[in-house]
């Protein structure tokens, strides 16, 4: 029953190196890419964690910009976006002073 149980573990700790040399050789052969800040727009809440990783020097590399370079753009075209009551309380402000118009 050992045996069995140390084959197990084997196999597992083959799987996982043969996983990670593939992870190694597929990124320098060029088929796993980097992310970019294209893909970090569109995973807001990732770039967001990656920032703070890099900030706090637990990670580093061409993620750290790519995600940095997405947050500054996502919390630009916040800042561009007017709030959502103001064109919603405008609306209600005209119906008010088309009613008050009409009763008069």
């Amino acid at each position: 029953m050992n045996n069995e149980r140390v084959n197990r573990m084997t196999n597992l700790k083959e799987r996982a190196l043969i996983a990670a040399v593939a992870t190694i050789a597929l990124t320098g052969c060029g088929l796993i890419k980097p992310r970019d800040a294209g893909y970090f727009r569109f995973h807001a809440e990732e770039a967001r964690l990656v920032v703070t990783r890099c900030e706090r020097g637990q990670e580093t590399g061409s993620d750290c910009e790519a995600a940095a370079q997405a947050v500054a753009e996502l919390d630009a075209a916040a800042r561009r976006q007017p709030p959502a009551r103001a064109g919603r309380q405008r609306g209600h402000d005209a119906t008010l002073e088309k009613e008050r118009d009409d009763r008069n």
